[in-house]
């Protein structure tokens, strides 16, 4: 596992080093050029991997109703339980998994990353950018680069839970802390960081933000067409249970009639009871009207 790991770290190291050869073929050599360029690549990368996420997880947030309704349902029958569960699945084309899978890709990648460019060894005049003369120390300023992680990580935290709106009281607290708590870490903590990682880690999180105001506008129009689709299969189902409702109840009350001898049999109105039912009620008026025939005879 330690070679593979080392392996992973080492080829992240090699890319960055040939997007600086890059930079130095073109007359700008600098690593600080070159790792905001391999940032953006990455970024780019994963995009799909982010949009594919957040839409599981506000589908999977629309579904929940559902999902607790199949849990009281089926609770005694796991096996048509799991069934109905893939079933609406498929229905509506969310796989559970989509929501984590993304994120154990990417982890292992930012981890590498991390320690590819704690370690790596900056040389030439490409290690010097802007007011850094050295890629591999600390901001010289150090407060400059933290601040910009500190405010970069918070935007780009705020933007993720604005998009996914907390539903518990822990979930609340939870947020407050990783929205507040995490950036005034992350200040602290890149104090001592190589500033080369520094630049990674606030340009990770700029894009980021910027991306996740797309996510959240595609995200959002995917959740709205869901949701809508939901209330008309809901209003649907609803309408066609109000029709069963009432055609068992017009057909109850038609035999309850027909029970006690009240029931007046006009051809030309419309009936909505079954046939089965109509010929009952006709049956018996028929032997009603024989048996007053038979009265009349008897009178006479």
């Amino acid at each position: 596992m330690l070679i593979l790991w080392n392996s992973i770290v080492g080829l992240l190291a090699g890319l960055i080093q040939s997007i600086y050869e890059f930079t130095v073929s073109v007359g700008s050599p600098s690593y600080g050029l070159a790792i905001i360029l391999f940032t953006a690549i990455l970024r780019v990368l994963m995009f799909p991997l982010s949009m594919m996420q957040a839409k599981s997880t506000r589908a999977m947030a629309l579904l929940q109703p559902r999902m607790k309704k199949l849990e009281q349902q089926y609770k005694n029958s796991p096996e048509i339980y799991n069934r109905e569960m893939q079933a609406l699945y498929r229905k509506y084309k969310v796989n559970p998994l989509s929501g984590c899978l993304p994120m154990l890709i990417q982890m292992p990648i930012l981890f590498a990353l991390f320690s590819a460019l704690r370690d790596f060894q900056y040389a030439g005049d490409g290690a010097t950018f802007f007011w850094i003369t050295n890629l591999s120390d600390p901001d010289p300023t150090g407060i400059v680069l933290p601040l910009i992680v500190g405010l970069s990580s918070y935007l780009q935290s705020k933007q993720s839970m604005d998009a996914q709106p907390p539903t518990t009281d822990q979930a609340k607290t939870m947020n407050m802390v990783m929205l507040y708590g995490m950036p005034v870490m992350m200040i602290f903590m890149t104090r001592g960081f190589a500033a080369g990682l520094a630049i990674y880690w606030s340009v990770f999180n700029i894009l980021g933000y910027l991306m996740q105001i797309v996510i959240n506008a595609q995200v959002k129009r995917s959740h709205e067409t869901m949701k809508a689709n939901m209330e008309a299969e809901d209003a649907k189902a609803k309408e066609e249970q109000d029709r069963k409702a009432s055609r068992e109840a017009k057909a109850e009350k038609l035999a309850i009639e027909a029970d006690q001898g009240d029931f007046d049999y006009k051809p030309e109105r419309k009936r909505t009871a079954s046939k089965k039912k109509m010929k009952v009620n006709r049956g018996r008026i028929k032997q009603r009207e024989s048996t007053k025939g038979k009265e009349l005879d008897f009178d006479d």
